[in-house]
């Protein structure tokens, strides 16, 4: 048996080399546009809050709030997890290590973003004593939000390719 490994010619080395599974994080030729929709979905929770509670109700407008939490953290560790790690795997060169700490401070900047918010609004839903605040709030979240998704889609999103395009 050992001889017969050490007489292996070496195309059937190769052979035998190339059945291993490539390592790292794969390819999802699907994650930027899931990523894109899911960015669009949270926005739309937040208008859905929004307005709803403009209407005066206040329980669909506290269940929005609280399904954009879900849907936030969701979305956060699927970038955290698949989008993050396949680019640090991927990304050669002078400014790849920059732009990774820019992904992960554009994670942070989010966070903190919504953070606030989401910490009042859920300890305390919105109400008629606090619909001025949660409008004027919900708002600046919503178009903060938006530009930070608007700057990963640009920025990070277009990065993520076919490990043979690298």
């Amino acid at each position: 048996m050992l001889l017969e490994f050490f007489t292996k010619h070496p195309k059937e080395w190769e052979a035998l080399q190339g059945d291993k599974a490539p390592r790292g994080i794969p390819y999802d030729p699907g994650l930027v546009t899931a990523l894109t929709h899911q960015h669009r979905q949270l926005v739309m929770l937040l208008v859905k809050a929004s307005s709803a509670a403009e209407q005066c109700y206040y329980a669909e407008s506290a269940e929005a709030v609280a399904q954009f939490k879900a849907d936030l953290d969701l979305h956060l560790q699927r970038e955290r997890s698949q989008l993050i790690p396949y680019l640090a795997q991927h990304l050669k060169g002078e400014g790849a290590r920059e732009l990774l700490h820019d992904m992960h401070m554009q994670h942070a900047l989010v966070a903190r973003t919504v953070a606030g918010f989401l910490e009042r609004y859920l300890r305390d839903p919105v109400d008629g004593e606090s619909l001025d605040d949660f409008v004027i709030e919900i708002e600046r979240v919503c178009e903060e939000f938006s530009q930070a998704a608007e700057r990963e889609e640009a920025s990070f999103y277009t990065l993520y390719m076919a490990p043979e395009a690298y």
